[in-house]
């Protein structure tokens, strides 16, 4: 008799097209191993957090992970996540049972991606100094983030993750986290919590929740 195996539900609200194909190269890696626990259906979707809290249905209490950049050197942009933590408490009031973790980087969202490959530990200026990293690391030679990001070219980069690249960035971004929380106090809006300093992210904690819940 076949196991029937079940089905692990997780929700991400996202900011931009990379985050919405990596998290489904995420389920399809987790889908491809033999003897999984269970499967994830990993619900992404480029919407603001308190416009997918109204859409989605649930039948009992969840959590929705906002992955967003902070891109602190940017004033502009810092009013921009600023208002995201707004919007995810706001949303956290609407009576669903919905809770809201945020699923950081520091500076973009490439920190992520890099770390699958590579150790990050040094501050940068500004987003574009990834791409050098980027070109050097996965072998390609892209003029800008813009054409890094193009779908195309985004999922050859994809191409190059495996499944222990991923576990690995986790072990990355958690050394990370320990520098950051050895060097000083996190800064806290609306009861979420992250790190000023460059590089610093927590989008590796969920990632993590779905490799213990899946795999044996």
């Amino acid at each position: 008799m076949i196991q029937r195996l079940q089905n692990n539900t997780y929700y991400f609200s996202v900011e931009g097209e990379t985050e919405v194909l990596y998290f489904q190269h995420l389920q399809r890696l987790i889908r491809s191993v033999e003897n999984r626990k269970a499967n994830p259906v990993i619900r992404v979707e480029r919407i603001k957090p308190s416009s997918f809290s109204k859409k989605i249905s649930i039948l009992k209490p969840c959590s929705i992970v906002a992955v967003y950049d902070v891109e602190d050197n940017d004033i502009e942009q810092r009013k921009r996540f600023e208002g995201i933590l707004k919007d995810m408490k706001a949303a956290e009031g609407l009576g669903k049972s919905i809770k809201f973790e945020l699923g950081y980087s520091n500076i973009d969202f490439e920190l992520w991606i890099l770390l699958h490959k590579v150790d990050l530990f040094g501050t940068i200026g500004n987003k574009k100094q990834y791409l050098p990293h980027i070109n050097k690391v996965f072998g390609i030679k892209f003029d800008g983030l813009k054409e890094y990001k193009e779908e195309k070219n985004f999922l050859k980069i994809l191409s190059a993750i495996t499944l222990d690249d991923v576990k690995r960035a986790v072990q990355r971004a958690e050394a990370i986290v320990k520098q950051r929380k050895a060097e000083g106090k996190s800064v806290k809006i609306c009861g979420y919590e992250w790190f000023e300093k460059n590089p610093s992210l927590s989008i590796h904690e969920s990632v993590k929740r779905i490799l213990k819940e899946c795999l044996a």
